[in-house]
């Protein structure tokens, strides 16, 4: 196995703008991982695709 196929996949769901705080949160707990994100916050999301890349991740982080 590659260490791209070891590597956690983390998923990260913000209700809001992430803060400065948020940020660096985000950036320690992605490090050596896999990461993306949904914006919640950002027009008109999407709650199909939300719940397809929950599935997909090996966890999820939300964000208030």
């Amino acid at each position: 196995m590659s260490d791209e196929e070891k590597k956690m996949k983390i998923l990260h769901v913000y209700r809001s703008e992430p803060t400065d705080d948020v940020k660096t949160l985000v950036g320690i707990l992605s490090r050596d991982r896999d990461a993306s994100e949904f914006k919640l916050y950002d027009g008109d999301p999407n709650y199909d695709v939300l719940v397809g890349m929950i599935f997909a991740n090996d966890r999820t982080v939300s964000w208030w």
